[in-house]
């Protein structure tokens, strides 16, 4: 063999490996700690919740926008075969006197279409949010990502909810804003919120800074007055099992979005412990169907809007 071909052998060769070794790094999961001081502990966030005096709220309901599928690879570090439903939905926490505060607002069929092709866009149930985040006392976001917030954005009613739109000021000047159409006019026209660790937005509602999935991510507990507490964690999990397990998913995907892998390593830690010590609290995981059809089912959760 002559020696120039053994040069090309060699480079392809090498390419191949490292290739190889790139594909069995990118495939695991930052490793989820065995303990973390990350994030408040349930009393401290009951206590701020209830700390007004004020009327909790007394309903958790939820809307679908939107489905997907996603391949189970992606979701899981570790799986390799067979996709999942993904779901995209909106909250909305009522109050007795009428209130209520929209979390996440989904996402339109134009950016929806997009950003995912093939997903299948509600527009019935759009339109019904659309509609009732005229009325929300307040509208807040998990994260600033396309799918959770471009509700507002692209909003036919922007102007009257702007108002009333409480965004970070992360997720206001997060990665790719343009993507969910928060251009420089829109984010003009929006008042960002400023604050360290915990912030009480609402009576029985508390917003937990979360930085990792993306700069603006925060948790949302939310407090009924029966006793009921849920704990949104938007895209820190994808399925219930990220938690559960606790494993993310593999290190490519931390590193096409941008991600601070360790960050939500230590976030999935405290969450795992939080399940495991207070069964009772319900996390919500935003895109995944299975564990919100069970919250329906067991009257955690309504369904539609009001």
């Amino acid at each position: 063999m002559k020696k120039p071909v053994r040069r090309v052998w060699k480079v392809l060769l090498g390419v191949a490996a490292v290739a190889v070794v790139f594909l069995a790094i990118g495939l695991t999961a930052v490793p989820v700690p065995e303990r973390t001081d990350f994030g408040p502990s349930l009393p401290e966030l009951r206590a701020l919740a209830t700390s007004t005096g004020e009327p909790l709220p007394t309903e958790f309901r939820r809307i679908v926008v939107g489905e997907g599928v996603m391949p189970d690879f992606a979701v899981v570090a570790g799986r390799f075969l067979g996709t999942r439903a993904s779901v995209y939905q909106s909250h909305q926490v009522h109050y007795a006197d009428g209130r209520a505060v929209i979390l996440d607002t989904g996402c339109d069929a134009e950016t929806l279409e997009g950003n995912m092709p093939g997903s299948r866009f509600q527009a019935d149930n759009y339109a019904r949010l659309q509609e009732v985040m005229r009325r929300a006392d307040a509208i807040a976001l998990t994260h600033e990502h396309f799918d959770h917030s471009s509700g507002i954005a692209h909003s036919p009613y922007f102007g009257e909810i702007a108002p009333r739109v409480v965004m970070t000021e992360e997720q206001l000047h997060g990665r790719e804003p343009e993507r969910a159409g928060f251009t420089p006019e829109v984010v003009g026209r929006l008042k960002p919120l400023r604050y360290e660790r915990l912030h009480l937005l609402r009576p029985g509602l508390v917003l937990i800074k979360a930085p990792g999935h993306t700069p603006g991510t925060q948790m949302v507990y939310v407090r009924l007055a029966d006793g009921r507490e849920f704990l949104l964690v938007g895209d820190i999990a994808w399925h219930q099992d990220n938690i559960r397990l606790p494993r993310m998913h593999p290190r490519l995907v931390n590193w096409f979005l941008g991600e601070d892998g360790a960050a939500m390593a230590n976030q999935l830690r405290y969450l795992h412990e939080l399940r495991k010590a207070t069964p009772e609290l319900n996390l919500v995981v935003a895109h995944d169907v299975e564990q919100m059809a069970g919250l329906l089912q067991r009257g955690q959760v309504q369904d539609g809007l009001r």
